[in-house]
């Protein structure tokens, strides 16, 4: 397929066709016939797609298919979307009223629609011109067949490490000699050779976290922004909040810094620092004070690494030699582990694969993710061979030639998702669940069954590009979810090129940016920015993203009129006045709205002519004020609010899509027929002194498929009876947040799963309640605990928890008897300053395979029993 979105653009025409048709008659005829035309120009496209890299009037050629298939949608999804306004829920006067509007518009898209066609014949017959032949209707079903196989391994960075193993022994030495002056430590090689993966496999050994009391990490990147950088490390140190570090400056940023380093013994990581100016910025800001401190430093210059330490001679990270190329490969390609052979029909081509690979741990780790997911066939890896060549040619390293072979083997689909990663910053960690809407509100994904799961299908993408090592998973969930996930910069540059190639998408990152006026998909990487910048060239946008411009000092205001063809609209962490403009109304296809982090203090009434919208994301640090119209945005799914604020009871009941709602009040739960919201799973809400949960939970018993309740207060008075809670028999998870809960529920949802306590101050230890619950597989508890200096897990308690975290607790002493916690399999201690060592009974629970220990003091880690340690596969100290 040449286009990654233009083949679910025709489908997309399709399906409006069958979910707007009510609205579409009078002109369902023309519609069909247009589509007709899409569909027979995909015909042309399989060959279009062999030759367009080498011919740039066959790039142009696609590209004018994808603008009509493109405004094809538009077209018809905003005539629909002004119908169905004009007509749907209305009385008869009123549709009356409306009929000669209908009627104009009626003509108006069949105009549209009629030049449309011209369009699509006048490009149809530059096809004999170019030469492209027909080579029939059947879509390729190579990358549907890999859509179907699942990675046979969880994606693990460290465990298929190889050839690193004398390095990492010199790197650690270097850094734990016995020198007081602040030295730097530098690893230096060309771009995916795995300086980063190395530093991190030093950061994390054993004896570099005995040995520094004080450790953080920042990636520099080619972009590099010094109060960021100076902000990131500083947090890793303290406690302190955005607001707080976002209102000093430079000067005040490095201070800060030098004064929280000033005594100690620090190991900081410098991550792919490109330029020497980075470092003269960063250098005045590390104390040097003869505490042994050091920095580890990776860049791809070496003069950078010199120019920081001209004494330190920088360790070189060469290629991998024949045999580790080809056992990581093997890892890679096989899934296998240490010594594991090959099929003997397919070693020759596959050493003749790594061979290729120039001993290049990413161009490696990539090819072998792209065989992973074929089938193990000597004709397949043969086809990638005899690629090699053709995609070698355009690269003077082969790096990128390698990288691209992965992308052109994706399926349509995933290059859409691959691409659409290209629009995140350099080094960005990319929450999945955000990812997962925006791609669902790109109308991308498949609907699998009548019931709504394109969000799994979502979720699968993401696993997909993981499983073929086109993104990085950042953080798993505990039950093994990517949680987050970035992508490479190689990989990123790979996106960006073939995007611009293909018209896909553009990025603002400078002032002198010109916005082509045929942008779909714009990212806005910089300020500050012309107000009607944007405006003056009204692009066709689909997607409008901004990203890292927090610290622009004025109000962006955006003429919402000029982007009526929006679907997703993201101003997470965009200043913006207090109030969202009326104008927000208009655009009348957005589906996703991320308002996450900023100054909006109340939503407009004309956000009730938001239809489409699926996610909104209000979560800001004060409550949102909402007029009476969340009930009218039908296609919701997802809610995310802090707390919303309404002068009437909000009316919710009747929103059959919402599967999200968090942050709403109690009493506005109440006022509303929570049956009617048959897809609700997740549901936050804030309760008072006096709230009656016996008659919330009875409320909530018959809402089928809610899974996940999450119960909140942010006073100091106590709260309210917790009785009934064992009525919500489909509640899995629960979690209670808020002061002063002083004692546990009397009773709990009885297939509870997950629980969470955060800020609680119980006063009575909560074991002895907590390990009763026969299901509980994972716990976890933030500052819940202010009562004796001591907790207790008896004998056979928590039988079935796999998972517990302890945070902020205020002991000194953890208890565990003899036969307790025998599934844990992780147990986390995270901030507990109080507790002076260990339960020694851990060392007995054989299904324990990791000890996480964050930012505990240095007393409690040097006094960690050997035997304990040894006793644990997978001790993290943090």
């Amino acid at each position: 397929m040449a286009d990654p979105a233009l083949s679910f653009v025709i489908e997309r025409t399709g399906d409006l066709l069958i979910q707007k048709i009510v609205f579409l008659e009078g002109v369902r005829r023309q519609v069909e016939r247009l589509q007709k035309d899409l569909v027979r120009m995909r015909c042309f496209l399989k060959d279009a797609d062999q030759r367009q890299d080498k011919d740039a009037r066959i790039r142009n050629w696609v590209s004018e298919i994808r603008a009509a298939a493109y405004d094809a949608e538009d077209i018809i999804e905003i005539f629909a979307s002004k119908v169905e306004f004009l007509t749907k829920d209305k009385g008869l006067v009123t549709k009356l009223t409306y009929y000669p509007l209908k009627i104009v518009n009626l003509y108006k898209i069949g105009k549209e629609i009629e030049s449309l066609r011209m369009r699509l014949k006048e490009i149809a017959d530059c096809r004999e011109e170019y030469g492209i032949k027909n080579l029939g209707e059947e879509m390729t079903t190579h990358g549907e067949d890999l859509q179907r196989l699942r990675r046979s391994f969880p994606f693990s960075e460290d465990k298929d490490i190889v050839g690193f193993e004398e390095i990492t022994k010199s790197l650690v030495a270097e850094l734990l000699k016995e020198d007081r002056n602040r030295r730097v430590v530098s690893i230096v090689s060309m771009g995916g050779a795995g300086k980063t993966t190395l530093a991190k496999k030093v950061y994390n050994h054993a004896h570099v976290r005995e040995r520094f009391n004080c450790c953080a990490w920042v990636c520099v990147s080619s972009s590099y922004d010094h109060k960021k950088t100076l902000r990131a490390i500083i947090k890793q140190l303290n406690e302190m909040s955005n607001e707080q570090l976002e209102k000093m400056e430079e000067e005040d940023l490095e201070g800060r810094l030098h004064q929280d380093l000033q005594d100690k013994c620090y190991l900081v990581v410098l991550d792919d620092v490109w330029k020497q100016e980075a470092w003269d910025c960063l250098a005045r800001a590390f104390p040097d004070v003869g505490t042994s401190s050091r920095l580890l430093l990776t860049s791809r210059d070496r003069d950078v690494a010199q120019h920081a330490d001209a004494y330190s001679h920088p360790y070189e990270l060469k290629t991998l030699g024949v045999e580790d190329s080809w056992q990581l490969f093997l890892r890679k390609a096989l899934g296998h582990g240490d010594n594991a052979g090959c099929p003997p029909d397919l070693e020759e081509v596959g050493r003749e694969i790594t061979r290729r690979c120039d001993g290049l741990p990413l161009a490696i780790t990539v090819i072998g993710g792209l065989l992973l997911a074929k089938k193990k066939l000597k004709s397949e890896w043969e086809k990638i061979l005899n690629n090699f060549s053709t995609y070698l040619s355009r690269s003077q390293s082969g790096v990128s030639a390698i990288l691209e072979l992965s992308y052109a083997d994706l399926p349509a689909n995933l290059k859409f998702c691959f691409l659409y990663l290209g629009l995140f910053p350099e080094d960005s960690v990319i929450s999945v669940r955000k990812l997962i809407h925006m791609w669902v509100a790109e109308g991308i994904m498949q609907k699998r069954d009548t019931e709504n799961l394109e969000e799994t299908a979502a979720y699968d993408n993401v696993e997909e590009l993981s499983s073929r090592n086109m993104v990085q998973v950042a953080e798993m969930t505990v039950d093994e979810r990517i949680k987050s996930c970035r992508v490479h910069d190689l990989l990123r540059q790979v996106a960006i090129r073939k995007a611009k190639d293909e018209n896909f998408f553009q990025i603002h990152d400078t002032r002198d940016d010109e916005i082509s006026a045929k942008s779909r998909y714009l990212a806005v990487h910089s300020l500050p920015w012309d107000k009607k910048y944007v405006g003056s060239s009204t692009p066709p946008l689909r997607s409008l993203l901004f990203f890292n411009v927090h610290d622009y000092r004025k109000n962006i205001s955006l003429n919402f009129k000029s982007f009526k063809k929006l679907r997703i609209l993201d101003l997470e962490n965009v200043k913006m006045s207090y109030n969202l403009p009326e104008g927000i109304g208009e655009v009348r296809l957005l589906r996703y709205l991320g308002l996450r982090r900023t100054s909006i203090g109340r939503l407009p009434h004309s956000f009730c002519c938001l239809r489409n919208l699926q996610t909104l994301d209000i979560r800001n640090s004060y409550p949102v004020r909402v007029s009476n119209f969340i009930w009218k945005l039908e296609s919701l799914r997802h809610l995310y609010a802090c707390r919303m604020e309404c002068d009437v009871p909000l009316k919710i009941d009747g929103l059959r899509n919402l599967q999200t709602l968090l942050g709403v009040n109690f009493d506005d739960i109440m006022h509303n027929n929570m049956i009617t919201l048959t897809s609700l799973q997740k549901l936050g809400i804030w309760v008072g002194e006096r709230s009656e949960i016996d008659k919330l939970c009875l409320h909530l018993s018959e809402v089928e498929n809610l899974k996940t309740l999450h119960l909140y207060r942010n006073i100091t008075t106590v709260w309210p009876s917790l009785a009934g809670l064992s009525k919500l028999h489909h509640v899995t998870e629960l979690k209670l947040s808020g002061m002063f809960l002083r004692k546990l529920p009397p009773d709990f949802p009885p297939n509870l799963s997950r629980l969470s306590l955060k800020n609680t101050f119980l006063r009575n230890d909560p074991m002895p309640v907590l390990e009763k619950l026969g299901q509980l597989s994972f716990l976890k508890m933030k500052d819940a605990y202010r009562g004796p200096q001591h907790m207790v897990i008896s004998r056979h308690g928590f039988h079935q928890l796999k998972f517990l975290e302890l945070r902020y607790l205020r002991v000194d002493e953890i208890k565990v008897e003899e036969g307790a916690l025998p599934q844990l399999q992780c147990l986390r201690i995270r901030e507990c300053y109080s507790l002076e060592k260990l339960p020694e009974e851990l060392k007995h629970i054989s299904s324990l395979d990791a000890l996480e220990l964050v930012d505990m003091p240095e007393d409690f880690i040097s006094g960690l029993d050997a035997d304990m340690v040894s006793s644990v596969p997978n001790l993290r100290i943090f």
